[in-house]
């Protein structure tokens, strides 16, 4: 859910616009210690709804989706993401309430459902109020707002609230909403530094569209510094035994491979510490972990007793994931002083689920087949729901999955939908309805057609998924390979027995290039189209059609990002999907067209004087003969915008001008008209020694010398 379209207005206030119902304004403080902003919200919008046969009144906020855990009132909550100044901590934060309107008596709010796993069918129960909670005369929530916690990416603090400008007192039935919020966070340094901050433009970039307050970057840019000298896009681990396999990737990549062995160790603790390392001396972004957890372990992640396998563990680079040091891993409080684990990832994750050097051929030739195909014309997408049982308007799938086309503002929050247009994609639906259930022959048939995008929800396990089994999986024989995302239960559960998502994925030649699926148990709610597996599923969509966030697993780990403000929701079933939702699949795919190639190294003066322009030349080629945009990276903390569109092959040359001396590298990248992006290119070392000053002033020198000879030769 992209929500951070910035407009800076000159003066005491800086506005930005998030939403049609909820704004934000950046106060100017003159206490440099102080963060201060003004969250406003609109007149919510209340409906009758019915569950199980009982009335309820929803409360509607648009951007501020009800939530809660089971059998409390279901009220809006906002999520707030705040970045906080380098070196400093949070010291107090403020909420200070404006205008209080009433919305009336007599409501009764509905309570939240009980998560329901997809795995479970019939479903155990409907929604239910707690007696206690509807009787209290008490205003519930209570309070105007929550830390969920304190995270961080690539070395940027960020604070993440949860705001509630609705109250509610059961009662009476009474509801009332504020107007806007004052948010005022006061902050104090931080004798720690963290470690992960790189100092890059591109990561400063990067955090700019996570943040409600962009303008604080700014206090981050006199600690930046240049990439190394050895920098790659992906950083493979595997094992000597599978590590030619992988190298084709090269070919498409600006790869790095490592194997166990010269890691130094299996233990996942130490492939994360490596991670590390490469991720701080290699200005990696992407990880592809080249094994199957029998080989490259997998971290199982602690929620609600379940030891959850999650590759989040290698994408979330702060923090130990255990800081009490127990066997439990990635529990709510195993975050530095007894906080919250890291959850914002510094590097993009997926997994080759591989155990032989057959498997890694089938993964590598599928991965390169999507990447170089040379026929761009299957925009098929089918969205595949079949019954679930669970009541009323999610008795089946189906309905649940109209919401991925175009979008949806279901349940108090917008996202973007995959685009129902010809010259884009082409939605088609396989959905159980009342008197007819799809059999299975049907999605092998439209596998075996050729299909880009498989979208499924219903009934799962390890080997079992979309009414297919894995031999089904190893039978089929499409030459087109597909993407599948599904909410279904088990069928990535990789930890044990060959999962269903590995069948598609590595175990033939053909299936699916890449999946994202659950390791554990899907989880959706009785009688609605909303539930936690649902809320990550829209934000995938709309990471990729209303964010450009194409990458898949940059996707992937944005749709977790845009739902921390509710981790903890659910009873916790939010973070469960959070961790079980993993990529199979290569971590710099591009979902849709291929991206532009590598741009050529820059062409252009390697040496000169600071305070001239200097002209750079570069030659961008794109497979699919798109337009093109060029990013130029100057070494000096000075990423320009994106420049074009250009043609493919077209000679491209950009002026720059340094102001200090020093050695940079000069840098590009590309991105097409679908956003799309390449990898940077080789980088071209600048030296600028001398400025025109110093350069006027030596020849100044040379002059009054040489006038000074002459005149002593006149005399002579």
């Amino acid at each position: 859910m992209y929500k951070k379209n910035i407009t800076l207005k000159i003066g005491v206030i800086i506005i930005i616009l998030l939403t049609s119902s909820c704004s934000v304004f950046a106060v100017e403080d003159n206490d440099s210690n102080t963060i201060t902003m003004i969250y406003s919200f609109t007149t919510p919008v209340m409906q009758k709804i019915s569950v199980d046969s009982n009335t309820y009144d929803q409360v509607d906020l648009d951007g501020a989706p009800c939530s809660g855990d089971p059998g409390l009132p279901s009220l809006p909550a906002y999520g707030a993401s705040l970045l906080l100044p380098y070196g400093t901590k949070v010291e107090r934060i403020t909420v200070v309430p404006g205008a209080q309107n009433s919305l009336g008596t007599g409501f009764i709010v509905p309570p939240v459902g009980e998560p329901v796993p997809f795995s479970q069918y019939p479903p155990v129960s409907t929604p239910t109020s707690s007696e206690k909670n509807y009787t209290s005369t008490a205003i519930y929530p209570g309070e105007l707002f929550t830390e969920v916690g304190t995270y961080s990416f690539r070395g940027y603090t960020i604070l993440i609230l949860r705001l509630y400008p609705v109250q509610y007192i059961p009662y009476t039935g009474g509801l009332f909403y504020y107007t806007e919020f004052t948010v005022s966070v006061e902050t104090s340094t931080d004798a720690h530094i963290n470690s992960l901050f790189r100092g890059l433009a591109t990561d400063a970039e990067g955090v700019r569209g996570k943040v409600d307050n962009p303008a604080v970057i700014d206090t981050y840019a006199e600690h930046t510094c240049s990439p190394s000298s050895e920098t790659y896009d992906l950083l493979i681990v595997t094992t000597e035994t599978l590590k030619a396999g992988f190298e084709p990737l090269k070919q498409v990549h600006n790869t790095i491979i490592k194997t166990l062995t010269e890691i130094g160790s299996n233990d996942p603790a130490d492939i994360r510490d490596y991670i590390r390392d490469v991720y701080l001396n290699c200005s990696i972004e992407y990880v592809l972990i080249g094994g199957d957890d029998n080989i490259v372990p997998v971290r199982k992640l602690r929620v609600n007793n379940e030891d959850i396998p999650s590759d989040l563990y290698y994408a979330c680079l702060d923090g130990s994931y255990n800081s009490d040091g127990d066997t439990m891993w990635g529990e709510p409080t195993d975050g530095d002083d007894g906080g919250d684990v890291d959850l914002i990832a510094e590097v993009y994750v997926g997994r080759a689920c591989v155990g032989a050097v057959a498997e890694v051929d089938h993964f590598i030739n599928k991965t390169l087949a999507y990447i170089n195909k040379s026929d761009t014309s299957n925009h098929d997408v089918w969205l595949v729901g079949e019954h679930l049982g669970f009541g009323g308007v999610a008795e089946y799938a189906g309905n649940i999955l109209e919401e991925l086309i175009n979008g949806s503002s279901a349940h108090g929050y917008t996202t973007v939908g995959i685009p129902n247009e010809p010259d884009k994609y082409l939605i088609y639906k396989l959905f159980d309805r009342p008197g007819y259930n799809w059999p299975k022959s049907e999605i092998i048939a439209i596998i075996n057609d050729g299909v880009h995008i498989i979208n499924h929800l219903g009934h799962g396990n390890i080997d079992y998924a979309m009414k297919m089994y894995n031999p089904d999986a190893d039978a089929l024989t499409n030459v087109q390979h597909c993407f599948i995302y599904s909410q279904t239960c088990l069928a990535g559960h990789f930890d044990l027995a060959d999962c269903f998502a590995e069948h598609m994925n590595v175990k033939t030649e053909y299936g699916a290039f890449a999946l994202v699926m659950n390791s554990r148990e899907g989880w959706g709610y009785y009688e609605s189209t909303d539930g936690p597996s649902q809320r990550y599923n829209r934000e995938f969509w709309d990471a990729i059609f209303g964010e450009n966030i194409t990458v898949i697993s940059k996707a992937n780990q944005d749709s977790k990002e845009d739902n921390i403000y509710r981790i903890n929701d659910d009873d916790q079933i939010m973070r469960w999907v959070f961790y079980e939702l993993n990529l199979f699949g290569d971590p710099m795919v591009g979902l849709g067209n291929s991206p532009p190639e590598k741009p050529q190294k820059p062409v252009g003066a390697e040496s000169g004087h600071v305070g001239e322009n200097y002209l750079y030349t570069t030659t961008i080629t794109d497979p699919d003969g798109n337009l093109v945009y060029c990013q130029w990276d100057w070494g000096d903390n000075n990423l320009s915008e994106w420049l074009g569109p250009y043609t493919s092959g077209e000679e491209i040359s950009i002026a720059h001008r340094w102001d200090k001396k020093g050695s940079y590298e000069v840098r590009v990248k590309a991105k097409d008209t679908y956003n799309a992006e390449s990898s940077w290119s080789d980088p071209l070392p600048i030296t600028m020694p001398t400025s025109k000053s110093t350069q006027m002033m030596s020849l100044l020198a040379q002059f009054l010398h040489n006038l000074l000879q002459f005149l002593q030769n006149l005399l002579k």
